[in-house]
């Protein structure tokens, strides 16, 4: 075993306890403002607008919201149950079937 192959690790680590580096004023200053810079308070409200897509995906999904429901309060008149579109109700023969549209009510007899 020649010198350069040997090492001693304890006394590495002695010389770097002897000698520890020190950050520079510099560093440690940028590391506070960084610091400082995530303590602020998160604005919950533009994060959350800013996750959707701004004002441009508020207002898509607020369109939508309100075109779900117009159509879900007040069909059109032809609209078909959408429950006979996926074969677990049977369309009537006779004149009820406009009235299967979102009725969901079969006479009995």
């Amino acid at each position: 075993m020649n010198e350069r192959d040997a090492f001693d690790l304890e006394t590495a680590f002695s010389r770097a306890r002897a000698e520890p580096p020190m950050a520079t004023d510099g560093l440690l200053a940028r590391i506070t403002a960084d610091a400082l810079a995530l303590r602020r308070p998160v604005r919950r409200w533009r994060s959350l607008l800013a996750a959707i897509g701004g004002p441009a995906g508020a207002g898509g999904l607020v369109t939508a919201t309100v075109a779900g429901f117009w159509l879900g309060f007040a069909p059109p008149d032809d609209a078909v149950d959408p429950l006979v579109l996926i074969g677990a109700m049977q369309l009537a023969d006779d004149d009820t079937a406009g009235l299967l549209g979102l009725g969901w009510d079969n006479e009995e007899g």
